[in-house]
């Protein structure tokens, strides 16, 4: 008794609380799921044998109370008119076959040969199981007939709600059999009445909502919110997870100015940077609440990647990377220190397998991880953490994955001195009343499946007689063929010269023809489409974030491998990255249609006035247009199939490319024995002076097939007149020459190696040489110039590199004369890495034959090499210091003879694109 006595005396003069307390929050999500896991048994049975052919698949919307499902009736039938319904009839009994959350009802008469087939695929339906059933007719108070499959094993409720029937139609044997896939809908069902009651004790009670603005995973976002703000409201929800779809309907409300809440709910996301004023009001880090007497704080992280951070780009909100240990370190001790929190929930929309790092984060009491769609007993995880805490450790307590409800329980248990002792999880169950809203919620998931199958019109064949790029045909459209078709579809629409589209995976696919509506959730959010000049590297950027080739077919088919990541489809490029054959020139704009958001934060594009178009409009009127253009099913496969290939057609070119257009400033120096003043080469009879000249280059180019026709001219002045008094005046020119010249080139070969994409071919050329005026005591120079060899060109970087034979008819001097030499050439662009400049380079050589008829005037050699850097000062005008230089050599004179000429330079050049 005294040992007791002095037990009970320690209790009551501790400082501690007088005794632990427990605090309970009640988590659920908004998602919305249904699934054919069993419909691909199907496929795998069609194929098994010879004598099984797959007519066809189609799909329709039916309902269910969660173990009755429709399988014939009436249109009129409602699920008003099912709700009043009693009066059924056995009209036979019939085993189903279920897996995970979907139903398959063979035939009756392959019922036994289907549970064969599912015996040798074990690996791929290893849940599934085989339930007994009965096939119903029910008559409706109205006289309505219908037709119903009864799982007895199954829990019925009170309300019917849509889901998704998909319908196999074989051929057996000549006979006709139809199995029936079924989905069991899953979420939107919580929080229940009674978990709302709890919860609404708000002492030791908190009701924690998780991405509350997603449905169906994310889109179905509502135009309103003021729906969705009254929900949270009514039900008690005290905090308010964002996720990244989240984020997307607070920017969009607050870009229509509609009003925000500013109730009871505290919305939180934690690595995100609001410099909306409006939003940030709303929106805050994090949320501490006193649950049970003791501070507890939640926390909520959207995925960082290079998808969220491009979805947002433009946006008031900026994510930053909770993987930085020190800036979530940096939050979580603000909560600690600043907030006094003693326990603290993350909620973590990372996916799964992007989740593990979080685990390892100390400080964390509770994560809120990925859902797992998994249908779980509902067992407690309980986790004592006196020990841990009495170590000094700040490591993570628990981590809960909520399952296919959604919803949960997590109580939090505080020792007498107020230290977190224990967390208790438990998955959210039946506790034999209504879901909250349950009416509401049900029309929501009406207007999820109307949304999906729509008006059940085909807007796409079934893709199982589509092969692309040599892969087997598939019963499901892989999302970059998706958009490789539509950015096809838009580029011809529009007549542009590239189109580009973000890829937004979806996981959501019917077997069969495809609906309009269906479509729509594929392209992503709706958004105004634009025309505008966009230079190349703006869509060199987007190419190289194509989605990569997979080795792996599932990994190219299923929506996993595409999400948190940023890619493009992009039509209008061969797979080297050029334009119509042309390489993508990262200065050259093209005529490009995309949607409105990748223009956002892009001041260097110039938008192109056209009439208004919106990327769902636009995509669903072409791909009608192209099912009622098509004389035949199998015609309109084909038109389909061609557009998702993608291919560029092969088209004619012609642009107007003013190259340069410059004024220089120059400073000539020139060497050379006495004799070289006599040759007839303004450069080389020059003095050395520093002065303005000009120079410009005009071509004409035309591309037709594998052919290239250029015609252009070419112009450099620099001159000089001195009138000394009293003497005669001088004239010296430091430059004189005008070429006209046409060149035609033949496409031989395509590469694409260590040079990137680059043409070899022959080519033929044809140039006449003169001056503007004759240098003092010489002729006026004339040449007529020939020219024919192999060329590698068409480059992005190195644009030429020739070498071929040239001839010059020579009517400076009388006689004329004939010259040929052998010449080598090249001509260079280079952006330089990290910089806003771009080297240009070209140059060529000449190696002339002698003849008995040479002269004093006639070169041995000429070498000339151009150097300049350039970066744009305004517009398509260029600053561009440069270095020229000229060496040559005499046939009849000794050594040799150059001009160096160096200054910067004004440029203007201007691509006109006469057709595209």
């Amino acid at each position: 008794m005294p040992f007791f006595a002095a037990a009970a005396l320690v209790l009551l003069l501790s400082p501690g609380r007088a005794e632990a307390a427990a605090a309970s929050i009640h988590y659920f999500d908004h998602g919305y799921r249904m699934d054919f896991d069993m419909s691909a048994a199907v496929e795998e049975f069609a194929g098994s044998t010879g004598t099984v052919k797959l007519e066809n698949v189609y799909n329709a919307v039916t309902r269910t109370n969660g173990a009755r499902f429709v399988l014939e009736a009436p249109d009129k039938l409602s699920a008003q008119e099912l709700e009043r319904t009693t009066d059924y009839a056995l009209d036979h009994r019939q085993d189903v076959f279920a897996a995970d959350n979907s139903l398959l009802l063979p035939p009756p008469g392959l019922v036994e040969a289907f549970a064969d087939s599912i015996k040798t695929s074990e690996a791929s339906y290893p849940a599934a199981e085989r339930l007994p059933a009965d096939i119903l007719s029910g008559l409706s108070p109205s006289g309505l007939k219908f037709k119903v499959l009864y799982i007895p094993s199954l829990k019925e409720k009170r309300l019917w709600e849509p889901t998704f029937k998909m319908v196999h139609r074989l051929s057996l044997d000549g006979a006709q059999a139809e199995f029936v896939s079924l989905a069991v809908p899953m979420g939107l069902n919580s929080p229940s009445s009674g978990v709302v009651e709890e919860a609404s004790r708000k002492d030791t009670n908190l009701l924690l909502s998780l991405a509350p603005g997603s449905h169906l995973d994310g889109e179905l976002p509502d135009a309103d919110p003021a729906p969705m703000f009254k929900y949270l409201a009514d039900a008690g929800v005290d905090v308010a997870a964002l996720d990244l779809q989240d984020l997307k309907n607070f920017r969009g409300w607050a870009q229509a100015g509609v009003p925000l809440s500013s109730g009871p709910v505290e919305f939180v996301c934690s690595n995100v940077r609001i410099s909306d004023p409006r939003l940030a009001a709303v929106i805050k880090p994090y949320s501490v609440r006193r649950i049970a007497g003791v501070r507890t704080a939640f926390i909520a992280l959207a995925p960082y990647n290079a998808a969220s951070v491009s979805e947002l780009s433009g946006s008031p909100f900026a994510l930053w990377n909770p993987k930085d240990e020190e800036a979530l370190g940096a939050l979580i001790t603000e909560l600690r220190e600043k907030q006094k929190a003693v326990a603290i929930v993350a909620v973590s929309f990372y996916r799964r397998e992007d989740f593990g790092w979080l685990m390892s984060v100390k400080g964390l009491d509770v994560i809120i991880g990925p859902k797992s769609w998994e249908s779980s007993a509902a067992m407690k995880t309980r986790v004592e953490l006196l020990k841990r805490q009495k170590e000094g450790q700040r490591g993570h307590g628990i981590a809960v994955f909520p399952d296919s409800s959604g919803s949960g329980k997590i109580t939090l248990e505080f020792g007498r001195q107020g230290r977190l002792a224990a967390v208790e999880t438990l998955p959210g169950m039946e506790d034999g009343t209504e879901p909250f809203y349950y009416r509401e919620k049900t029309a929501l998931k009406e207007r999820v499946v109307e949304r999906i199958l729509g008006s059940g019109d085909s807007l796409l064949p079934d893709p199982r007689h589509l092969s692309l790029r040599g892969r087997q045909p598939e019963p499901i459209y892989a999302i970059p063929d998706f958009f490789n078709m539509t950015a096809s579809l838009l580029r011809k629409r529009f007549k542009t010269e590239v189109a580009v589209l973000r890829l937004t995976p979806s996981g959501n696919n019917v077997l069969g023809d495809t609906p309009s509506s269906l479509v729509k959730i594929w392209l992503g959010p709706d958004e105004p489409l634009e025309t505008a000049w966009v230079p190349g590297s703006l869509i060199r950027s987007f190419f190289r974030k194509r989605p990569p080739a997979s080795a792996s077919l599932s990994a190219y088919y299923s929506a996993r491998s595409y999400l948190g990541r940023e890619y493009y489809a992009l039509s209008g490029l061969d797979e080297s990255g050029r334009v119509a054959g042309l390489p993508l020139r990262d200065a050259e704009l093209y005529l490009t249609v995309l949607p409105a958001s990748l223009l956002q934060g892009k001041p260097e594009v110039q938008r192109v006035k056209v009439p208004a178009a919106t990327l769902h409009g636009a995509v669903i009127d072409d791909l009608r247009a192209l099912k009622t253009s098509a004389a035949s099913r199998e015609a309109w496969e084909k038109a389909v199939q061609k557009e998702a290939l993608n291919i560029t057609e092969s088209r004619d070119i012609w642009r107007i490319n003013l190259r340069s257009l410059a004024l220089q400033m120059v400073n000539t120096g020139v060497t050379g024995g006495p004799g070289f003043a006599s040759v007839n080469e303004s450069r080389l009879s020059a003095v050395d002076q520093t002065r303005i000249q000009g120079s410009g280059r005009l071509v004409s180019e035309y591309y037709s097939g594998k052919f290239r026709f250029d015609s252009g001219v070419s112009a450099d002045y620099g001159k000089v007149v001195l009138r000394p008094s009293g003497q005669p005046r001088v004239t010296a020119e430091s430059v004189d020459q005008l070429v006209g010249e046409g060149e035609v080139r033949y496409r031989l070969r395509s590469y694409n190696g260590g040079l990137g994409p680059i043409v070899l071919g022959p080519f033929a050329a044809a140039a006449y040489d003169t001056e503007f005026s004759r240098a003092p005591a010489l002729p006026l120079r004339r040449i007529l110039r020939g020219k024919a060899g192999l060329k590698l060109f068409e480059g992005t970087n190195l644009q030429e590199l020739y070498a071929g034979l040239t001839t010059e008819q020579i009517y400076t001097y009388s006689p004329a004369r004939t010259q040929y030499a052998a010449e080598t050439g090249f001509r260079l662009n280079w952006p330089i890495p990290g910089t806003a400049l771009t080297l240009n380079a070209d140059g060529n050589y000449r190696n002339f034959a002698r003849s008995r008829f040479d002269t004093a005037y006639d070169l041995k050699d000429r070498l000339e090499l151009n150097l300049k850097v350039s970066t744009r000062l305004y517009g398509d005008i260029k600053i561009n210091p440069f270095v020229s230089y000229l060496l040559a050599s005499g046939k009849k004179l000794d050594g040799y003879a150059s001009n160096l000429t160096t200054g910067f330079s004004l440029e203007y050049s201007r691509l006109f694109k006469l057709k595209n």
